[in-house]
């Protein structure tokens, strides 16, 4: 895997591409010294057996003309004439040469002039007639195949240069007519071509093979040798950025800008980015601290500090505010140590400073936090609280609540038996049989308003219109002589999705509290006015305001009428407004209380729509 990486790594480098283009070059190098040796191979053997056969043929041609010479001079009609001496000649050469391999020799006459022996192909005649139509004709080589596979052919013009040459042929072909100068035929050898060209190829492939190892060879090792300089160089030059990088942030991040204070402790040398604090160089030269501080230190902090600098003592994180140019305040943090020359003389302090800023920004933000999360404890913590008080609640109440139902209705059966025993004695007693009904009635609400806050249930949720809905439930809401209830529906034709058994009870609950509030069970009773409006709002839901003309609450106790049994009147459980409460939330909704000393209270109901489905008439 590694050596995979390190050859990805060499391929993808300046010297892997470099190293490919050189590879490229080489092979395009060793093509063309191979293809140059294999056509120098191929025309050196051309040229030189071209010459070679033209020389043996131009001898074969010599020796033959004078032969005819010789049997002329001798008029000896028994010798054969040249024709037949010569065609027998080169028989006998070809049968002592019999294998297909080598060299073969053949005189042939023209196409349909032939005397012994025809030309051998086509190619062969095609190049005779060539010689007969050439005034000089010269020998002609070339590469062909044949029957016998591929094959160097040299044919050589044979010319009727002798007048008994002639003769002879006329004698023999007495229709043909033979004449001095003509090409009667022509030599032909035959040289099999294919083991040279494979040799040839053979050597100028070695050549180019060879050039091409030993180029890319070294090619290869100069560029591994490149590879491996340059990773190291790379790898230095890598170790040093990084050295310098880190350099750099500790000293950007130990300080912003350093200070020097001589022994009298006035400033004699300081960074040039000091500007940032607000103050330029010139500024601070000549001056203590004290001098160029203006805000953010207390004096106790400077009485500190300056105990520090009078005992020659180091000191960090001594911390003051400047305004700089741009009028924004900035934080400032400077640390330093005293300088002592060789005899332990004082000659002063160095150090550091730094803008924190941010920093303190940050503290600032973190401190928020931690108040704002505190807060959400302390939130979660009473919460918890009221669950726990919930809880035991609603234990003590499923307690109670069976406790005292039993006797409540053994004292209503013992009240209607009253009823019928004092009707049947004509005695006059249903005034004190109705209050004990209404504390009975009333013991009973008690009773199902604890049971209900503690205990809770799912919503039964109804598809209704509300303004036709709640203009019922007012309907049958009883009201004292002296307080009116004033109706202001304007939701009309809107649908929700409630419970409306749980909504009658609110909308009660409400307004019997406004109720109270203007005329109290007992005190003095001036009359008033509770207004019950509504309004559609943006989201499809509905807002209920129910507003009285009572005395209203002082903001003390508004804080705290959500809060389960609490309560201001000498009356009641103090569950109505926490059930009020519970209730719209379980639909999603909300509820909010304005009221002010002298200004009267006003609820308002804000629903949702809730899962609208098929509404009821």
């Amino acid at each position: 895997m590694l050596r995979r990486l390190q050859l990805r790594r060499f391929l993808r480098s300046k010297v892997g591409s470099s190293f490919a283009i050189f590879v490229l070059f080489c092979a395009l190098l060793s093509a063309g010294v191979g293809y140059g040796t294999y056509s120098l191979g191929l025309r050196w053997y051309t040229a030189n057996k071209s010459e070679e056969k033209i020389t043996a043929l131009q001898l074969v041609d010599a020796f033959v003309s004078n032969y005819s010479s010789l049997r002329s001079q001798f008029r000896s009609d028994e010798a054969p004439v040249p024709a037949s001496f010569r065609a027998h000649s080169i028989e006998l050469f070809n049968q002592m040469r019999s294998a297909d391999d080598v060299l073969r020799l053949l005189w042939v006459g023209r196409p349909g002039r032939s005397i012994a022996t025809p030309p051998a192909d086509a190619a062969m005649a095609e190049t005779i007639e060539g010689f007969a139509h050439n005034p000089a004709p010269k020998a002609e080589s070339s590469f062909l195949t044949t029957a016998n596979g591929l094959m160097f052919r040299t044919v050589y013009p044979s010319i009727a240069v002798q007048q008994s040459c002639v003769d002879c042929h006329n004698a023999l072909q007495p229709e043909q007519r033979w004449r001095l100068n003509d090409v009667m035929g022509a030599f032909s050898i035959d040289v099999p071509a294919g083991p040279f060209l494979r040799s040839n190829l053979l050597q100028s492939g070695g050549l180019a093979l060879a050039i091409f190892i030993i180029l890319g060879g070294v090619g290869l090792a100069v560029a591994v040798l490149s590879f491996r300089q340059l990773g190291e160089r790379e790898a230095a030059q890598a170790r040093l950025k990084q050295s310098e990088e880190r350099f750099r942030d500790f000293a950007e991040s130990s300080s912003d800008w350093f200070w020097e204070q001589d022994h009298n402790l006035r400033f004699i040398s300081l960074s040039d980015p000091v500007e940032r604090s607000g103050l330029s160089i010139d500024a601070h030269i000549g001056k203590t601290r004290r001098e160029v501080v203006f805000a953010g230190v207390t004096e106790e902090q400077w009485q500190a500090h300056q105990a520090d600098l009078d005992d020659r003592h180091p000191f960090q994180n001594f911390r003051f505010q400047r305004q700089a140019l741009s009028g924004e305040i900035r934080n400032i943090s400077v640390s330093g140590k005293p300088v002592f020359d060789e005899r332990g003389m004082f000659r002063g302090y160095r150090g550091t400073a730094k803008d924190v800023t941010a920093e303190v920004a940050n503290e600032l933000e973190l401190a928020r936090r931690v108040e704002a999360r505190t807060t959400e404890l302390r939130a979660a913590q009473e919460e918890l609280i009221r669950k726990e008080r919930l809880s035991v609640l609603g234990q003590l109440t499923a307690t109670v609540a069976h406790e005292l139902r039993n006797p409540l209705s053994v004292i209503r059966n013992s009240v209607f038996a009253v009823r019928d025993a004092i009707s049947a004695h004509k005695l006059s007693l249903d005034r004190p049989l109705a209050r004990i009904e209404r504390g009975i009635t009333r013991c009973d609400r008690i009773i199902a308003d604890l049971l209900d806050y503690t205990r809770r249930r799912e919503l039964q949720r109804s598809a209704l219109v509300f303004d036709q809905w709640l203009k019922e439930v007012l309907d049958e809401q009883e009201m004292p002589a002296d307080v009116s209830l004033v109706r202001n529906l304007q939701a009309s034709g809107v649908p929700l999705h409630f419970d409306p058994e749980r909504l009658r009870r609110v909308m009660q609950n409400l307004i019997e509290n406004a109720v109270q509030a203007i005329a109290p069970p007992s005190g003095e009773r001036k009359g008033g006015r509770v207004t019950v409006s509504t309004k559609a709002t943006e989201d499809g839901g509905v807002q209920i305001d129910v507003e009285d003309t009572g005395p209203g609450m002082e903001a003390g106790v508004l804080g705290h009428v959500f809060e389960p049994l609490f309560s201001t009147k000498n009356f009641g459980t103090g569950l109505g407004l926490p059930m009020v409460k519970q209730v719209v939330e379980q639909h999603d909704g909300d509820v909010v209380i304005m009221s002010a000393p002298g200004k009267g209270t006003r609820v308002i109901v804000s629903l949702p729509s809730g899962q609208a489905g098929s509404i009821a008439a």
